[in-house]
C-alpha cells in the first residue's frame, strides 16, 4: 500500500456494498475465521482495494447466519460451524450484481 493508503472499516454491508458498486473491485477477498466471541464461533472478513484504501467488512455469526449479511452457518458431523465458500461466492455475486467479479480465499493467497 502507497504511505497515504489507508485502511478503512466499514460496519454495514449495505455501506460495503454501495462502496463497491461505486468504486468497481476487479475482485473481493474474504477469509473465513474463528470468533470465539460469536455464537457459534465463526466470522467472515471481506476485502477489497481502491482508490489507494483498502475496504474491510467483518460479519459473525449469531445463531444459524452470519449476523449481518444472513448468510447462512452450518455445523458439520463433529459440531463444528462453518459458512460454505460457494455460498459466499454466490452471496456476494449476486449482492453486487457482478458475475464477471473475480473472488479469492485469503487461504489461497497463502493467508
Amino acid at each position: 500500500m502507497k504511505p497515504q493508503a489507508k485502511v478503512v472499516h466499514i460496519s454495514s454491508w449495505k455501506e460495503f456494498k454501495t462502496l463497491a458498486n461505486q468504486i468497481h473491485p476487479t475482485s473481493i477477498s474474504y477469509t473465513i475465521q474463528r470468533s470465539p466471541l460469536s455464537k457459534p464461533p465463526v466470522g467472515l472478513r471481506l476485502v477489497f482495494a481502491g482508490q489507494e484504501n483498502q475496504y474491510v467488512f467483518l460479519d459473525f455469526a449469531r445463531g444459524q447466519a452470519l449476523q449481518k449479511t444472513k448468510i447462512r452457518v452450518h455445523v458439520d458431523q463433529a459440531g463444528d460451524a462453518y459458512v460454505s465458500e460457494e455460498e459466499i461466492k454466490d452471496f456476494i455475486r449476486t449482492q453486487l450484481e457482478r458475475t464477471d467479479l473475480q473472488i479469492y480465499s485469503f487461504e489461497v493467497l497463502g493467508y
